[in-house]
């Protein structure tokens, strides 16, 4: 008779599909917020407003970028893109998602 300890199967990661859709509240107010921002600056041709536009893409930008290294490193591989999308969109509510989506279930 064997006494050998069974060993666990490994650990199969988190699953590579994993996404959070915001809130429909961010989507409102930051997507909208942007898109504003861009149609005013567009129309009054004020070079603050067009500063402020600028300046907002690109924050989303690089926290797009981030946030699809972010998820890759989290194991999230297959929806990475998913999360950087929703990030140039939406800016930290997507990083904020993403972070809890990192968190082990308890």
């Amino acid at each position: 008779m064997s006494t050998a300890l069974a060993t666990p199967p490994p650990d199969p990661g988190p699953d590579p599909n994993t996404f959070v859709l915001a809130a429909p509240g961010w989507w409102v107010s930051n997507l909208g917020g942007i898109v504003v921002t861009g149609v005013v600056a567009r129309r009054s041709g004020r070079r603050a407003m067009k500063l402020l536009f600028a300046g907002a893409v690109a924050l989303h930008a690089g926290e797009a970028v981030y946030t699809y290294v972010a998820a890759r490193r989290a194991g999230f591989t297959a929806s990475a893109p998913r999360w950087a999308l929703q990030t140039l969109a939406l800016g930290f509510p997507s990083i904020q998602a993403l972070r809890r989506a990192e968190l082990p279930s308890e």
